[in-house]
């Protein structure tokens, strides 16, 4: 038996309506509610209470002011009205489908309070072991579940401010990706994620979750085993054409002929290698131009060269050790269903680290066109640094051509974008609104949330409010992954969480524990 919780007191349009509360905190802001359908007696219009008021009764407002005026120590009592404001999300059928709206709610129909119960059923799929359980409704029971397939195909983002639990909800979405079988590679500038491995410590009671580790995650870093990580990451020069080096040295794009002479030593060094089996790396490329520069006569010629030489020498300076004469992680190799392929980039400089964002996200791309590896679910951590909005593109922001490309042609070839970042705000809007999905923790400044609201389709005044004081592990909801809009508390992870924000006091404990003692008489000198 459903809750009878009032009566349609205004209906303006389709999106929304008004009821009066018939019993004072019989509803709040965020609880799910259903009036009966004018087209249809056996569906429900269905829609979430955005805004909970008191009124006082017209008749009694006009008493109180001149009580007040009069200056009367004694005010009348006051007739409350409790009205409800809902955001209408659609009619809800008797199979628990949900579709559009198509006539305003019915003035003076009984509106009833969803249960439990009956909205789990309505965001429970078919099969929820095919699924990916993200957590439950907020203040509820009802678990909530992700279709997988429009994460891949349509793309997703995660945003939410420093602490919000951003990096935890991640790790949930690759705990899920793993367990139906779907191949997850991260880009991990912070190196947080190699933690998957290990099982939580804990979990809060009432979840029906257990700590586990996953098995199948290979873990690519700089320096490789010396610094804790499986495999080094490596670039192999000989994928990478003249194009590529634009991408990677924006500088070169200014000398018309630099390009022709890079493209002429690669052509070369490819020549030499059909002939002699023998591979070649960067610092090979830069041999060859300074072999070219002794045989020039013009000026002109000779500093086009210079230029690409400096701007090749200055790539080998910084990202030396990444371009090797092998792929590390070889993805045609190392991409398995339900594995996950780590790519830490800890440590490395930003100009690397671009180099490795914009090298990588082509080849997922060119394996997916040419079906070399299955469907993949691609993590973009820091997507802010890799494709910064207009206002903080820098040239050396070389990465971002690589993510418009992928976030607008992966789909098509189910190479999954999954885009993450604390400062939405400052993510290019051609790479958001690309995502279909978004998973928004908590947000206060107002140039990400009018970020998110421009990309993220049917935001609303209302839920941005909430956005900016949901705790910590809660998150809006929305998009095609979806059935409705939804505020989620996220599900306790299975797995270790590498990404909490440090302890201070922590720190400095272990800090001390380590410290070299230091003599307290030791004179400086003062």
């Amino acid at each position: 038996m459903r809750e009878e919780v009032g009566y349609v007191y205004e209906s303006p349009s389709v999106t929304e309506f008004t009821f009066v509360v018939s019993n004072d905190g019989a509803v709040g802001v965020g609880d799910y509610v259903l009036t009966e359908d004018p087209n249809d007696p056996t569906s429900y219009i269905m829609g979430r209470v955005e805004d909970v008021r008191r009124d006082v009764h017209e008749g009694i407002k006009g008493e109180v002011m001149r009580a007040l005026m009069l200056g009367s120590n004694t005010v009348p009592d006051l007739d409350w009205t409790v009205i409800a404001r809902v955001e209408v999300l659609g009619v809800l059928t008797e199979n628990f489908d949900i579709r559009d709206a198509r006539r305003p709610a019915k003035p003076m129909a009984k509106v009833y309070k969803m249960s439990d119960e009956e909205l789990e059923k309505l965001l429970s799929p078919a099969d929820p072991e095919r699924a990916v359980y993200l957590g439950r409704v907020k203040d509820s029971t009802a678990r909530v579940f992700l279709d997988p397939n429009a994460l891949v195909s349509l793309h997703c983002a995660v945003l939410g401010m420093t602490g919000s639990g951003k990096s935890y909800t991640v790790g949930v979405l690759i705990e899920e990706m793993s367990r139906l079988g779907i191949p997850v590679i991260v880009i991990d500038p912070h190196g947080e994620y190699p933690s998957l491995r290990k099982p939580a410590e804990s979990i809060p009671d009432g979840w029906d979750v257990e700590p586990e580790g996953i098995d199948d995650v290979v873990t690519f870093g700089p320096n490789g085993p010396d610094d804790g990580y499986d495999y080094e990451i490596i670039i192999d020069t000989t994928n990478l054409n003249v194009e590529d080096f634009k991408l990677l040295i924006p500088q070169m794009r200014k000398y018309k002929k630099a390009d022709e002479y890079v493209h002429e030593a690669i052509q070369a060094l490819k020549d030499e290698w059909k002939k002699t089996g023998v591979k070649y790396d960067l610092a090979d490329i830069i041999e060859k131009l300074e072999e070219k520069k002794k045989f020039v006569r013009k000026a002109t010629e000779e500093s086009a060269i210079d230029a690409a030489l400096t701007s090749l020498r200055k790539l080998h300076r910084i990202c030396g050790n990444l371009f090797g004469k092998e792929d590390s992680p070889d993805l045609r190799r190392f991409v398995r269903a339900g594995r996950v392929v780590v790519l830490s980039l800890k440590g490395l400089p930003d100009e690397a680290q671009q180099a490795v964002v914009t090298y990588f996200l082509k080849r997922i791309f060119e394996f997916r066109q040419s079906d070399e590896i299955p469907p993949v679910f691609t993590i973009l951590e820091e997507a802010h640094n890799f494709a910064p909005t207009g206002e903080e593109m820098t040239r050396d922001k070389t990465a971002i051509s690589a993510v418009r490309d992928f976030a607008r042609e992966g789909r098509k070839f189910l190479a999954g974008l999954c885009v993450v970042s604390q400062r939405p705000g400052r993510v290019d809007s051609t790479v958001l609104s690309q995502c279909n999905t978004m998973i928004i923790l908590k947000t206060a400044n107002p140039d990400d949330l009018d970020n998110i609201r421009k990309s993220g389709e049917g935001i609303t005044r209302e839920a941005l409010e909430r956005i900016k004081s949901l705790p910590v592990g809660s998150a809006y909801v929305t998009g095609s992954a979806v059935k409705i809009p939804l505020f989620v508390d996220v599900r306790p992870r299975r797995t270790a969480h590498g990404g909490a924000t440090p302890d201070v006091f922590e720190v400095i404990r272990k800090h001390e524990a380590t410290n070299v003692d230091v003599d307290d008489d030791f004179d400086i000198g003062v």
